[in-house]
Formats: structure tokens, C-alpha cells, sequence
């Protein structure tokens, strides 16, 4: 191809890009070689050199090309240098001694002082041979083989059915959509694909349980537009939403390659996985409670007095101090969000500072310590490293009974173990001890009904309580869009941005932010 003549001089950086990422990564092998290479150099940078002529970054068209190209130029003028040198009367005649020395017997190279002198390399360029050399440190695998390794080196390092649901789904769409690549052969057409079709995958409604695969959804749309007919009823089918590809998508495409570029299956550096267009609703903001909302939500039966556990909507003399009661009322006066307060432990009700608080931890005090020279798997799971830290304990929650619900729940254990063993008499003081000790190790909230995806094996903690939520809200009229489970977190924000004087680290930490935006911060 001319580069001079290329009408779009992007296609020409497109056309290039193959090459360059085999040049990039090879060793100058002889002098022939390097020919070649130095007058690919030229015509990259001539192609280079155009498409900044358009206000364009190389990289922006071909993720990959700066660091690539300039791997590329350091490699040809290392080899350059040594040619030069070993152009010298002393350069050619240690060649020679070489050549005489590989003829009559096995490998003899010169001491590297005198090598690197002469040839600038303590391995001289070897004389044209025109054998392949094979690179070692690069794997040919299809995507399809590294995803096995992601999610097989992902589930042994302890980690929940995430990978499976949130990030093999959108590879695997990937691998449908290029035919199962091998990524060392991906190049700037093929991102450019994905970044184009992944933002044109339909959502789920319309599609029956057996057809919610993203390719499927997304050929489907593609062949057959964007109506579907399904039970006899035309549906209108929509694009996923900004939130999910910038939640969803975009992190785990860009952990898999990452992945795939450490271990050597991908060239790097980390493709910029951007997506979105018009057409992808944009994120929907949850919304906090307003005054009213919270006196309507918060002053109905399962706050002040229901029929029953099973009926707690309907108007009773029952006061049920469950998990829905107290997960609200914690995510309202305290902030924290509905997956840790599902976690909390009888244990975790302690004083820090003279005052009671929650302390949302990876363990118990005494075993924090321990995992540090022996790590075992379990414990809590926050959402960042920032998430665990200590919670105040509202005086409501206090004036309700938090504390007296946790004790009644260790002496409940206790006392059936003791009653297990035929009373505590039998029992030694060790034998006790440890009773008690797994009885603070109980779920603070029995009752919460953790779900756990079937195939993946995934833990939703906040899945009962948001569906529970989503039902009171209709069960009570409140109709206004962004409200759902966490708008209970953001009314305690609003009245934590309400407080004069405090600082913007202090509330990150409060609500389990991360505080390392910056020097000062971190």
C-alpha cells in the first residue's frame, strides 16, 4: 500500500498494525533483517506522521501503536550501532574468529567485555541465516482458551461466582462477534468492532430464558430490527443502558485483557473499552428520600405494628423487629449499604472510643492478626478495602434494642449448645469458652435469606431486601423514579452534607469511600 496515496491515511495505521506488532516483539536476527525493519520504520512513520495531520493520536486509531512503534525504533538502533562497529577492522576479525569457532565446533563466544566493545552486545549479530525464530515469551491461544485461564485462575484465588456472571458473559459475546480470535492477531479493526457492536446489545425483555445470551439478543436485533414478535405481541426492544456498559462491560473486558497481557496471551498496553452512543439510556441517579417519603415509608406496619411476620403490610398489633426492620433503619442512621449490613455479625457490635459502634471488618479482632501469617478463605466481603471501618451506632437504633436483639441471639445459641452437651455441667470452662465465642460468630440478622446464583455460585446479599423494598414502595404509592433500597444510604448522605465544618476525607470514610483520590486525601 502507498502510504501517499491512501485516501484515509487511518487505514493505512490499521493496515500496518499486524506487522509492527510482529517487528516489535522479534530481535534484529541479521543484517538483511534489519534492512527490512529500518524501511518499515520509514513507511510507519511516514503513516504516523499523516494521521497527525488529521488531529489524530496514533494510538487513538490503533490502541497499542505508540509503545509499540516505539519498541520498534530502540530495537533497530541498538542493532544499527553494533553493525557499525562491527564494520571496524577489529570487528570483523573477532566475526571471523566467531565464524571459524561455529564451523569446527560447538558454540565459543568472545569474553563479553570484548564482545560488547566491538559489537555493542555480548552476542555479536549472528551471520544471515534465514531460519524463523520463534518468540518464547508470547502464547498463541484464542480468547476463547484464555478465558478458561481467567476464570479458572480467578476461582482459584478464592474469588465468588463473579467472573462467571459479569464478566464471561460480555467476552464470551466478543468471541462470538470476531469468531473466536487469537489475540496475539487482534488488531485496531477488530477493537474497533467490538467498541461499535457491544453498545448496540439489546436488554432482556423480549427474550425468553433459554435466549439471553448477549450474541444471541444482539444478532437477533441486527437480522431481525429492533420490534420483536414474541407471544403473539410486538415488543420493542431497547439498548443496555450507560450503566451497564460503564458498570458492567467496560471492567470486564479491561480485567480480562489485563489478565490476558501479564500472562503474555495478548500484546498490551490495555485497550480504552469506551462505549455508548444517543441511543444507550444514560445512568439513572438513585435518588434520596425526601422528608415525606421517609415519615410515609418508615411510619408503615413494619415499622410500627403489623399483622403478622407473613402479612408485615397490613396494619397489626405484631411489633417485628426483622431483618427488613432493622436493615432500613441501619442504611437510614448509619449509611451503610444493604450488602454490609447483611454481614454483620453478633460480634461486630463493639465500643470504639467509648461509644457503641458497628465495626464492619474482613474478621473478628482476634483473628485479624492471624490471617496476616496464615490466610484462610471466607470472612466479610466489602465492596473496597475502604468499606471496612467503623460505623456509629445511632441512639434510636440503641433506644430500639440493637444491642439487646444481638445479645438475645448469642444466649440463644448458647443455651442450645449447652442444652446439646446435657447441661453445663458437663461442659469445662475451654468447652464453654469456645460456646460463646461461636455464638458472636452468629449472622446479627437470622432471618435475611442470602441469594446465591445457582450456576455461578455468586452471593447477592442485598437481593431479598431490594426485592422487599421494590414491594413496599409499590405497596405504598411512592412512584417518583431513581428510589429503590439504597435511597434510604443517600437520605443519611443528605443530612451528612448538611453538617457545617466537615471535611471532605471524614465523609468519604463515613460512608466507606475510598480517601486515596489524592496525596492529600490518601
Amino acid at each position: 500500500m502507498s502510504v501517499k496515496a491512501a485516501e484515509d491515511p487511518r487505514e493505512v495505521l490499521q493496515a500496518l498494525w499486524p506487522r509492527l506488532q510482529a517487528l516489535a516483539v522479534e530481535p534484529v536476527r541479521d543484517e538483511a533483517d534489519i534492512v527490512e525493519r529500518r524501511a518499515f520504520q520509514d513507511m510507519a512513520f511516514v503513516a504516523q506522521w499523516t494521521v497527525r495531520g488529521l488531529s489524530l493520536k496514533p494510538n487513538d486509531v490503533v490502541p497499542g501503536w505508540d509503545e509499540h512503534f516505539v519498541t520498534l525504533v530502540r530495537e533497530n538502533s541498538r542493532a544499527s550501532k553494533a553493525l557499525e562497529k562491527s564494520k571496524s577492522v577489529e570487528g570483523q576479525l573477532e566475526q571471523k574468529r566467531l565464524e571459524y569457532a561455529l564451523a569446527s565446533q560447538a558454540m565459543v563466544l568472545p569474553p563479553p567485555e570484548m564482545a560488547t566493545r566491538h559489537f555493542g552486545t555480548e552476542a555479536p549479530l549472528a551471520p544471515v541465516h534465514h531460519a524463523t525464530v520463534q518468540s518464547t515469551k508470547y502464547v498463541r491461544l484464542k480468547m476463547s482458551e484464555v478465558l478458561t485461564r481467567f476464570v479458572a485462575t480467578q476461582r482459584s484465588q478464592g474469588i465468588d461466582g463473579r467472573v462467571e456472571s459479569e464478566v464471561a458473559p460480555i467476552v464470551n459475546f466478543v468471541i462470538s462477534l470476531l469468531d473466536d480470535p487469537v489475540m496475539l492477531e487482534i488488531n485496531g479493526d477488530h477493537l474497533l468492532t467490538i467498541k461499535r457492536e457491544v453498545a448496540e446489545i439489546p436488554l432482556p425483555k423480549g427474550f425468553g430464558q433459554d435466549e439471553r445470551s448477549l450474541y444471541f439478543r444482539w444478532s437477533t436485533a441486527k437480522q431481525s430490527g429492533w420490534v420483536r414478535q414474541r407471544d403473539e405481541k410486538a415488543v420493542q426492544l431497547k439498548r443496555v443502558s450507560q450503566t451497564t456498559l460503564d458498570g458492567k462491560y467496560a471492567p470486564g473486558l479491561t480485567a480480562f485483557w489485563k489478565f490476558a497481557i501479564e500472562h503474555s496471551f495478548a500484546y498490551g498496553p490495555v485497550p480504552s473499552f469506551e462505549f455508548g452512543t444517543k441511543l444507550n439510556r444514560p445512568a439513572a441517579e438513585r435518588d434520596a428520600y425526601n422528608e415525606e417519603e421517609v415519615l410515609t415509608f418508615f411510619g408503615a406496619p413494619p415499622f410500627t405494628g403489623c399483622k403478622s411476620i407473613a402479612h408485615c403490610w397490613n396494619e397489626g398489633p405484631q411489633y417485628v423487629q426483622g431483618y427488613f426492620f432493622w436493615a432500613n433503619l441501619i442504611e437510614l442512621l448509619g449509611g451503610m449499604r444493604p450488602s454490609e449490613i447483611a454481614q454483620l455479625r453478633c460480634r461486630d457490635i463493639l465500643e470504639f472510643r467509648g461509644e457503641p459502634h458497628f465495626r464492619y471488618a474482613p474478621f473478628a479482632p482476634d483473628e485479624t492478626e492471624k490471617q496476616r501469617f496464615d490466610p484462610q478463605p471466607g470472612g466479610t466481603r466489602g465492596k473496597t478495602s475502604s468499606a471496612y471501618r467503623w460505623i456509629a451506632i445511632h441512639r434510636l437504633l440503641l433506644k430500639l434494642g440493637i444491642v439487646e436483639h444481638r445479645d438475645a441471639i448469642v444466649d440463644a445459641y448458647c443455651q442450645a449448645k449447652i442444652k446439646e452437651a446435657g447441661g453445663a455441667g458437663k461442659l469445662s470452662d475451654e468447652q464453654l469458652a469456645v460456646i460463646k465465642d461461636e455464638a458472636y460468630e452468629q449472622w446479627l440478622f437470622p432471618d435475611w435469606k442470602v441469594y446465591v446464583r445457582p450456576k455461578t455460585e455468586q452471593i447477592m446479599w442485598s437481593h431479598v431486601l431490594t426485592k422487599a423494598c421494590t414491594y413496599g414502595l409499590k405497596k405504598l404509592k411512592i412512584h417518583r423514579p431513581g428510589l429503590s433500597n439504597y435511597s434510604a444510604r443517600h437520605a443519611f448522605k443528605g443530612m451528612i452534607d448538611d453538617v457545617q465544618g466537615l471535611s471532605e476525607r471524614s465523609r468519604k470514610v463515613i460512608f466507606g469511600h475510598s480517601t486515596k483520590t489524592n496525596v492529600s486525601d490518601g
